[in-house]
Formats: structure tokens, sequence, C-alpha cells
């Protein structure tokens, strides 16, 4: 497939529910939808709502909770490639996390607000580092760099 090919699959993706490209289910599925996607980026976008898992009263999402909306941009992504490419989706370990930083406590229930993520660095192991960054209204809220650790289904030992 021609990389003009491939970025057409990936366009096309766009349209279908979130739930096709990562493993998380209602409560702990965050995001609403996927609105753009690339070889090395995501942008996913969802609606604080008082039924969140996380939702304080009158409060909204604590704003660390951000690090799992980012995590989980990366996972659309990384499910997304891998169903462009005709692939099971991998599973997703998250190691760490660099520098994060935000300018909210809360996600205010009702507010919309997008996460993208984008690649910096993979060592071929299934190690990457993506730089990811909340926005509300296009102004930052929050950034942070994370490690994961992507693997096809069934390759990580539990021991």
């Amino acid at each position: 497939m021609s990389d003009h090919e491939f970025q057409q699959e990936l366009k096309a993706l766009v349209h279908l529910p979130i739930q096709e490209f990562l493993r998380h289910r209602a409560p702990m599925l965050l995001l609403d939808r996927l609105v753009e996607i690339g070889p090395e980026f995501a942008v996913c976008e969802w609606q604080v709502s008082d039924s969140n898992i996380f939702a304080s009263p009158d409060l909204g999402v604590p704003a660390y909770i951000g690090v799992e909306y980012m995590a989980q941009c990366i996972a659309v992504l990384a499910g997304a490639l891998a169903r462009a490419n005709k692939q099971q989706v991998p599973l997703g370990y998250l190691l760490g996390t660099r520098s994060f930083r935000s300018s909210i406590a809360y996600f205010p229930v009702g507010l919309r607000y997008q996460v993208v993520c984008r690649e910096l660095i993979h060592n071929g192991f299934g190690m990457r580092t993506y730089e990811c960054e909340i926005t509300q209204r296009g102004g930052p809220v929050a950034q942070a760099r994370l490690n994961v650790l992507e693997a096809p289904q069934g390759e990580i030992s539990r021991e």
C-alpha cells in the first residue's frame, strides 16, 4: 500500500466509533471520538459528563486524570494504525509520565476538550514516547510526555 493510500485509509477511520480502536469499555472509556489521525499523531475529543467515573460533584474531573485521556488517545492511535494495517489492536502499557503540567485543577462538567498525541521516539521493540497536549477551545490546559510499551496481543509475559 502506498503512503497516499495508507493516509486515505487512516482518514476513513475517523468516522468509526472510538471503541473500534481500543480495548477500554464503559465506565473506563473516557474519549468520545477520533477527530483527526496521521501516521504519527491523533486528535481525540470528549465532553466531560457528571456520569464520568472520576467526576466529583460540582467540580468535575481532576486534572491529573488528563494522563488517562492522553494514554487513551495514544491507544486510539495505535489501534487505528493496526486496523489500517489489517492487524489486531495491540496491548498497551503506560510506563511513565514526565513533565505533566496543568493550568487547571479540574475539567468542569459540560466542557468539551481535545487531546493530541504525537509520537516523538520509538525504538523498534514497542517502547515509544509521545508528546501530549489537552486543549479547550484551542488553548492548552495540560501537557505531558508519556512513555508506553505497545505489543501485539500475547507477546508480553506476566511473569
